[in-house]
């Protein structure tokens, strides 16, 4: 088992083992924010003006390994188009990017990745965006364990009042 963050994935290739061929290249990752789980990696369909290809997916038990450099699948055929449901209604790590707030209404952060175990899928933390510093230089970033998570809202991602602690620890000693 292996924790791995989602951001981390964009822009890797994945490979063909049946073939060695290279199929593509990760856009982004499909999740399923209620059950707390990866669906799969998503590829192409980047959007743009005009650009109205609908991405490819890699269904998660699709992939083979989580490769320094690249993502291996066993062969092409398990790749589908990502449309209807649940795509439609599957969160991406666009879907995350919101304001982070305590169940006692205290804006903690913004979320902006999410880490995950390599062989089950399943999600395990939160990572908020980095905070502080100058220019990404000396920022600290903090990650909250899925049990910190009470709710991905439509419009905030809310979370206990112990998650507080986590980001602030001045916090519990008040």
């Amino acid at each position: 088992m292996t924790a791995l963050n989602a951001r981390s994935l964009i822009g890797r290739a994945f490979v063909s083992v049946a073939d060695g061929e290279k199929v593509g290249a990760i856009s982004g990752v499909q999740f399923d924010l209620g059950q707390r789980i990866v669906l799969g990696l998503l590829m192409g369909g980047d959007g743009g003006l005009f650009n109205r290809e609908k991405p490819s997916l890699v269904p998660f038990g699709q992939v083979h390994t989580f490769g320094r450099d690249a993502v291996t699948i066993g062969d092409k055929s398990g790749i589908t188009v990502a449309e209807g449901a649940p795509h439609d209604t599957a969160g991406t790590l666009h879907s995350i990017k919101k304001r982070v707030v305590t169940t006692g209404g205290e804006v903690i952060g913004d979320g902006d990745d999410l880490i995950f175990d390599d062989t089950s899928g399943a999600i395990t933390a939160l990572q908020l965006a980095p905070q502080g510093g100058f220019l990404g230089i000396g920022a600290t970033t903090h990650i909250l364990p899925m049990e910190d998570v009470v709710e991905f809202g439509r419009d905030v991602i809310t979370v206990h009042e112990s998650a507080l602690t986590r980001v602030r620890p001045e916090a519990g000693s008040q």
